[in-house]
């Protein structure tokens, strides 16, 4: 069963981890994106996970969110550096053009220390 990290508000998304997967879904465009992106990077890290997969099922994120984003992978990315397991997949739906295009530039940013896979979901 999947614990839930940062529960869902009509602006910031739903954080769950079950052991083996981090699932960031829903919507982000909070006041104060760095700062949930701060306690989210340490609430991971906390987590002791030597391996972990990421899911990110984001629906829309405004730009201050699409910075601490790029955060939160160039994170990821450390902690692989570091010996970690840790992989992306980031989930847009058929009639988001603009979720998938975000998804192919922060895969592009990324180097291949962090596998960042991009996937449909159809409708």
């Amino acid at each position: 069963m999947a614990k839930t990290l940062f529960e869902q508000t009509e602006r910031s998304p739903l954080v769950t981890f079950d052991g083996d997967e981090l699932l960031i879904k829903g919507r982000s465009f909070m006041d104060d994106a760095a700062e949930f992106y701060r306690n989210l990077i340490a609430s991971i890290a906390n987590l002791g996970a030597d391996s972990l997969a990421i899911s990110v099922a984001l629906d829309y994120f405004n730009t201050s969110s699409s910075k601490c984003l790029l955060e939160l992978f160039r994170a990821f990315e450390k902690m692989n550096k570091e010996g970690k397991n840790y992989r992306i997949t980031w989930f847009y739906e058929e009639n988001c053009p603009d979720i998938e295009e975000a998804g192919e530039d922060y895969r592009d940013l990324m180097t291949d220390l962090l596998p960042f896979e991009i996937v449909c979901l159809e409708n």
